[in-house]
């Protein structure tokens, strides 16, 4: 998956950003603006459009989402990682956007997952998405099958992140 300037866009219709990209060129655009406007305080934007831009960028800022602390370098390693999957553009995209954490995260992202995967290379998958896609103040620690935390229902997560020692 290459990266793309909206502005080298050629069709529109077939270009896939990711989050991380929206929320750049979002952050691009808002800085435009606003330099239009200081420069000629009688420039006008559609309300609508800033409303727009104003709402995407802050969804995309919040703690929740994956784009505010992602770096481009991440989603370049997290993609040169995943490319001995065989994974869609799409599915690698989802995989960037919403920094899958277990395994049953994973199976709602790839298609035919089960039929795709054995267990053990699921297991790989999320442990690269959580060290190339890090949670931020977090460090992950693999787990090995059969020492994962025990909870009442199965657990698919095979990662564990704690309190990265650097932070505190």
């Amino acid at each position: 998956m290459q990266f793309l300037n909206i502005q080298k866009i050629v069709e529109k219709r077939h270009a896939q950003l990711s989050n991380y990209e929206v929320l750049a060129l979002l952050r691009e655009l808002d800085e435009k603006q606003k330099e239009q406007a200081r420069i000629n305080p009688q420039i006008k934007f559609a309300e609508n459009l800033k409303t727009i831009q104003f709402e995407v960028i802050q969804n995309l800022k919040s703690p929740q989402s994956p784009a505010k602390t992602q770096t481009p370098e991440q989603i370049e390693s997290i993609l040169f990682e995943l490319k001995k999957y065989n994974l869609t553009k799409s599915e690698k995209l989802q995989i960037i956007n919403l920094r899958p954490q277990s395994i049953a995260e994973l199976e709602l992202i790839i298609e035919d997952c089960e039929d795709r995967f054995p267990m053990e290379t699921l297991r790989e998958m999320i442990y690269l998405i959580g060290t190339n896609l890090p949670m931020p103040g977090k460090v992950v620690r693999r787990l090995e099958s059969g020492n994962e935390p025990l909870e009442d229902d199965e657990v698919l997560t095979f990662i564990h992140y704690e309190a990265d020692p650097m932070e505190q």
